[in-house]
């Protein structure tokens, strides 16, 4: 599954990974998408070179997007990796700032947002 320069999608839907999965593909990116935190973090800790950017879903079971927030921040290798949070909540906004996060996508996601942001962090 270690792909050099790729996006790395964190998302419990299976539709919406899959989906989000297919969408930046079909761009021409590298697309590594799991279902929670945990699986996030073991794969980071054990791949190289570390994602252009992350797109982390908030609420998820298993270890959420607050707690992966968390964990990514304590490691110093993982750390500078920028994070877009993705969230059909409301208040995403101000969830995002509250993680030190300035990116975000409400969903349902904008696909001209999505690859805006993908292409300003990734420049592929």
């Amino acid at each position: 599954m270690e792909q050099d320069h790729y996006i790395l999608i964190i998302e419990d839907s299976r539709d919406e990974r899959e989906a989000l999965r297919l969408t930046l593909q079909v761009e021409g990116y590298n697309v590594v998408a799991v279902t929670e935190g945990h699986e996030a973090l073991d794969y980071m800790r054990g791949a190289a070179p570390p994602p252009f950017m992350i797109l982390l879903d908030l609420m998820m079971g298993g270890m959420n997007g607050w707690e992966f927030r968390a964990e990514q921040l304590r490691d110093p290798r993982l750390s500078p990796i920028p994070v877009v949070v993705s969230s059909g909540d409301g208040r995403v906004i101000e969830k995002a700032f509250a993680l030190g996060i300035t990116e975000h996508l409400e969903k349902p996601i904008d696909v001209g947002a999505l690859l805006g942001l993908v292409a300003h962090y990734c420049r592929n």
